[in-house]
């Protein structure tokens, strides 16, 4: 009896997420309120008392987090003097929180019609326009902030985020990097740093941007799951494996995590715990082909064939295109002598991907097995045919032994 050979594929481990951290909404926090007295508010925000009265009502809504009343205050304080810039700028934080962003950005640029100093201002703006998809226009308000308060680490951020999304690959990276400098606990700012590296094919780099990350936030799941990946590419097997593990301890449902993991453990020769992540995944993403074959290929491997069977019928339930599906399916029917069911999923699977030389292999051993042996001389020529294209010489003479033992008159 000819071994049947059960191919675990090991599929694309190192597809990388390359989800940016979002804008950093650094709005302005709380304002120091003043004491309710003529002379402070008047020497501070305005001469008419009216204004300064309806503007410390908008800063106590304000720092209460109660924007629609802050709003509401600030635009009386704005009818009795429109000359605040700092109302302006306050009014302008208010509307962003309530979601008005093209209403705040007129306000930031009215505050910064009268005080073109105001670096916060410039900042906000930027995000507003960036928002609006004015990335240009953003990349310039964030610029001027820097020109005022070159230490805006936010600003840095930001601007890095607006230069990647311009493919502004080099000013992005020396963003990130001065980010990092003026806050080196900046946690968001070292993640897209990394993976901005990794685009670049800068890996050591990338994968330092990325410890550097974790070590600011320990509990950032993304940043363990990207450096996992990198470490796999690099064959680190358990740097990455430690990696992904982290990441699965953070948050036990985060399903690339564990599905990675299974990757390693296949490789590792750790079927049972494989399976187990495998099976775990699919109960996270029901829905996922790739999860329901990697699951089905490690039982296969672990000789439960028919579990193997229903898990692949549920992968191709989901995607019936996929030839590896097929085959696996054909290998877990063959296993059990269902030879029939084996042959049609062999067929399958060298229809949807021609050259899968097992496949061609495995249909000719199934034909054999099944008394239709004339039909099998195709299928055996075939994946001959791969195999010496593939360089694959083991299962060259692998091949030629079988046909020779089917091709030798038994022994009286």
């Amino acid at each position: 009896m000819s071994k049947l050979y059960k191919q675990i594929p090991l599929l694309a481990a190192a597809i990388l997420s390359l989800s940016v951290t979002p804008p950093l909404s650094a709005w302005a926090g709380k304002v120091p309120e003043n004491h309710h007295t003529k002379q402070l508010v008047e020497g501070l925000h305005s001469e008419n008392l009216e204004a300064a009265t309806y503007f410390q009502q908008g800063v106590t809504r304000y720092n209460r987090q109660d924007f629609t009343a802050a709003e509401v205050a600030f635009r009386k304080a704005l009818q009795f003097d429109p000359f605040m810039p700092m109302a302006r700028y306050l009014l302008g934080n208010s509307l962003v929180e309530q979601g008005k962003i093209e209403l705040a950005a007129e306000q930031y640029q009215l505050a910064l019609n009268l005080s073109p100093n105001m670096a916060e201002a410039h900042y906000n703006l930027g995000l507003t326009l960036y928002q609006q998809g004015k990335t240009d226009e953003a990349i310039l308000s964030y610029l001027r902030a820097l020109s005022f308060n070159p230490n805006l680490a936010e600003a840095r951020y930001n601007l890095g985020l607006a230069f990647e999304s311009n493919g502004q690959t080099a000013d992005a990276i020396a963003a990130y990097n001065e980010a990092v400098r003026l806050n080196p606990q900046y946690a968001a700012a070292q993640y897209n740093l990394g993976l901005l590296l990794v685009k670049q094919n800068q890996v050591e780099p990338a994968i330092t941007a990325l410890q550097q990350a974790i070590s600011t936030n320990p509990k950032s799941v993304q940043a363990q799951y990207q450096l996992g990946l990198l470490l796999l590419q690099q064959e680190r097997l358990e740097e990455a494996k430690s990696s992904f593990l982290a990441a699965t301890k953070i948050d036990s449902k985060f399903a690339p995590a564990h599905y990675q993991l299974g990757l390693i453990l296949i490789k590792e020769g750790d079927l049972k715990e494989a399976i187990r992540r495998f099976d775990w995944v699919t109960k996270l993403e029901p829905n996922n082909p790739e999860a329901y074959q990697q699951l089905g290929a490690a039982l296969n491997k672990n000789n439960e064939y028919e579990d193997a069977a229903v898990v692949l019928r549920k992968a191709l339930a989901i995607d019936r295109y996929n030839a590896i599906s097929h085959y696996n399916l054909g290998i877990a029917l063959h296993q059990t002598k269902n030879y029939e069911g084996a042959i049609a999923e062999y067929q399958e699977a060298i229809i949807l991907n021609p050259k899968l030389s097992l496949g061609f292999y495995n249909l000719g051993i199934a034909l054999q097995q099944s008394g239709r042996g004339a039909e099998s001389v195709q299928f055996f020529q075939e994946a001959r045919r791969l195999f010496i294209q593939e360089g694959n010489l083991e299962k060259i003479d692998e091949l030629d032994k079988y046909i020779q033992q089917l091709n030798t008159p038994p022994s009286r």
